[in-house]
């Protein structure tokens, strides 16, 4: 096992057994998915994952996160195929402004873990579910998948619910394109969130991604709020 994995994985077993204890020391688990499919080219990879570092950046999104009554707990992983699903930085509770400034930084210095990936989105709503299984007790448990394309590769999103856990945690989506192809984000809303206040936004194109994902951030880290679902 690679040095920075093997930490990683280190890191997600001490939260574990810090946080054993009562839910309402962490407020929300939240597992970050960031789609890295053949369908985005190198400048689009990059507004993705700057984009998600400049949301987190934010001095708005600092100040919701470090308000909470208990933590915030994240972690962010890469996927494309039903078979790649790669961890960019392991679980971490978000304790300080620089907690979140290391986070961030992560994500905006990780480089592409493979290319020509199909869109194995159910694939990855299964593995930001196992994340979330091996992370830290909180007190809502969610999933962020953001994409510009259906599934093409392996199972979908509702077969993995149909068979896989109840109505424990939530997936939350961001829909690159959703706004101008609204099937895309239709098939989203109907396909891919699912559970306790789901809920999808979109953009124009990616050029909007970071303002998108930043909506997202301060509506999903409200403190135990049951966000509607919407279209």
């Amino acid at each position: 096992m690679k040095p920075r994995y093997f930490a990683a994985a280190l890191t997600s077993l001490a939260i574990t057994v810090a946080h054993a204890a009562p839910a309402q020391n962490c407020s929300l688990a939240l597992s970050i998915g960031l789609d890295i499919s053949r369908s985005m080219d190198s400048t689009e990879f990059s507004l993705v994952f700057q984009g998600t570092a400049q949301a987190l950046r934010d001095p708005q999104v600092q100040a919701l996160v470090l308000s909470q009554p208990g933590r915030i707990a994240l972690t962010a992983f890469e996927w494309g195929g039903q078979t790649h699903q790669r961890v960019i930085e392991g679980w971490t509770l978000m304790r300080s402004k620089e907690d979140i400034e290391v986070f961030a930084e992560e994500i905006s210095n990780h480089g592409r873990g493979s290319m020509g990936q199909h869109t194995g989105t159910g694939s990855a709503v299964e593995f930001g579910y196992k994340q979330l299984s091996t992370g830290p007790q909180c007190e809502r448990l969610v999933v962020d998948i953001s994409s510009d394309g259906y599934n093409n590769d392996g199972p979908a999103p509702t077969d993995f619910y149909a068979t896989g856990p109840a109505n424990s945690f939530t997936v939350n989506a961001l829909v690159v394109g959703g706004k101008s192809r609204p099937v895309l984000w239709n098939w989203f809303a109907n396909e891919v969130i699912h559970g306790p206040g789901a809920f999808s936004v979109a953009t124009f194109g990616f050029e909007d991604y970071a303002e998108a994902i930043k909506e997202k951030f301060l509506r999903e880290m409200q403190p135990s709020v049951l966000i509607a679902k919407s279209e």
